[in-house]
Parts: C-alpha cells; structure tokens; sequence
C-alpha cells in the first residue's frame, strides 16, 4: 500500500511540473500586453499600437495621447474606424482593420526574397515585381532610379515618398495596402474574386468608393459618369493601368486627399460603379471633370468643357 501511495504521488508531482513549464513557457511566447494572434486589442502596448494611434488621430478618429498603450479611448476610436469603414465594430485590430489602416501587424519579418512568407517587397528584395513596382513609381515621378528589380536604398525612399503621398503608412515597405494604392499585386497569382464583368470585386469597392467620395447626392447619371472617367484613364496610356493606380495617382482625386475615400460608399454608389464596369459612359470618353465653383486649377479651368453633368464640367 505505501509503494502504491508514494507512485501516485511521484505522479502527481511529475503531471504539476509538466503543466507548471507548460503555463511559463506560454507566458514567455504571449507577454503581458502583447497581441496574441497577431492582433492590437485593449492591453496591447508598444510600438504599433502607438502607430495605429497616430493613424487614427491624423484621420480624425482618435483624441487621445499617442502613448503606445491600447486603453478604453483608443478602443472607441478602433469601433468608431471600424463602423465608417464597415467593418465588424469589436475594437479590436485585426488582419481586415489593419489593412483598411494601411499597417501590418507583424513588427518583423523575413526580408530578401520577392516571394516571402510576409508577402511584402523592401529594401533587398529583388525579381519582377520589384521591377514592376519602380516602374510604376518611375511613371508617376516617384522615383528617378532604374527600373532593374533590386529594391535599394533609393526605391525604399520613393516607396516613403509615395506612401506619404498617399496617407499610407511611410515604412517604406511594399505590403497589401501599398500594393493596393500602386495597382499591383504581390504574388503572380490572384485568388480575388471577380464579378461577371471581369473585375475583381476589390476594384468595384474601389470605384464606388470614388463615385461616393466624389459625386454623391449628384443625379444618377452625374454618378455614374464620374465612374466613367476613372475607366477612361485607365484604358488610357497617358495614366495608370489599373483602376487603383488611376484613383491613387497623386493629386488626381479630392476624395483620395481628404480622405473620403475610406467612406463606405451606398447601394447607388455601387450600382453607378457596376454601370460604368458594364460600359456605360455618360461622358463619351472624357478624361477630366471638375465642380466650377470650387476648382482652382487654372490648368483644368482652361480646359475645353465637352459636357456639363449636374454641378461637373467633363473634359
């Protein structure tokens, strides 16, 4: 009876050590305060909770102190981010918020290879896409370098350049939001659905965006047509190719400057972006618009006006 009391005993105490190295180890990968799951929620602290903060302040969804510590106010500010942008409204900064911010979660990842684990391009990197990238900066006076497919230290400073440009987070690293802005994917293949017009759905959100930041509360047809101009460039070779390259080239939209594009755009700006996808241009190929009233650009003021579409001139 002793021997079989004191095995038990040995066990139990063995089971307790394991599960004690178990529970430290565990403390040891999720620190008090960290993102577990690669997320910022209340009780994240460092640095990228204080990077979101500034985002949010900037953006004016957050009056608080940018101290790096994800307490109640920074909470709110995350819900009220999340519900303009229609997003789930929990306060906390997942992979989709994350990106809607322009920011990554992770603070380190592998650098060199075009086709890493992290899906970003930087400084080291080499190959096509870096070559594409340069060239579409290169294109748009971004960047003065050649177009030889290694990212160096002056790409990295007209990926900052064009970053800041575009509200974007300037680290001077090419990753999901970035790409988006510069109207390139990171990987060769795409798994983004489309619609039954050929384009990703991505680009439609995109669009309507747009035509909401742009023309909303103008007639239907007003809408649409803006639509149209933003396809019109993109077929054009005097512009991007892309619809995202169109809408984020620098300066091309008020939407984009003020920060009306991250707005969530309504059923009618939808459909008006789904019309022009379908082929309808109300503009007949013009390349330009502007509101009268409100436009200073002693350039585009001069321009020949083809057509006036409620409160916008189309060129």
């Amino acid at each position: 009876m002793y021997s079989i009391g004191l095995k038990r005993a040995v066990f139990a105490l063995a089971a307790l050590l394991v599960v004690t190295a178990i529970v430290l180890s565990v403390c040891a990968v999720f620190p008090d305060g960290a993102a577990d799951a690669a997320t910022l929620k209340q009780g994240s602290t460092g640095d990228k909770v204080r990077e979101m903060q500034q985002k949010l302040k900037s953006w004016g969804y957050y009056d608080g102190a940018v101290d790096g510590i994800f307490g109640s106010g920074t909470r709110e500010a995350v819900k009220y981010f999340q519900r303009v942008n229609g997003l789930s409204a929990d306060g906390v900064v997942g992979a989709a918020t994350a990106a809607a911010l322009g920011m990554t979660l992770s603070s380190s990842s592998s650098s060199g290879s075009v086709s890493s684990s992290s899906g970003t391009l930087r400084r080291g990197s080499t190959g096509d896409k870096v070559r594409e990238m340069q060239q579409k900066l290169k294109n748009w006076g971004y960047y003065d370098g050649a177009a030889d497919g290694i990212f160096g230290s002056g790409t990295e400073s007209a990926v900052k350049h064009f970053q800041r440009v575009n509200g974007l987070s300037a680290d001077g690293v090419v990753g999901a939001a970035t790409a988006a802005a510069l109207g390139m994917t990171l990987s060769s293949s795409s798994s983004s659905g489309s619609g039954s017009s050929g384009v990703a759905s991505s680009d439609l959100e995109l669009l309507a965006r747009v035509v909401y930041g742009e023309a909303r509360g103008e007639e239907y047809v007003g809408q649409v047509a803006v639509a149209a101009v933003v396809l019109n460039r993109v077929k054009s070779p005097s512009f991007p190719n892309t619809i995202a390259g169109v809408v984020y080239q620098s300066g091309a939209f008020d939407c984009v400057a003020d920060g009306q594009i991250n707005l969530t755009p309504n059923a009618t700006a939808r459909k008006a972006a789904q019309d022009a996808l379908n082929g309808w241009d109300p503009t007949y190929g013009c390349l330009f618009y502007y509101n009268p009233r409100t436009a200073t650009s002693a350039w585009m003021l001069s321009r020949p006006v083809k057509l006036v579409i409620g409160q916008h001139n189309f060129c």
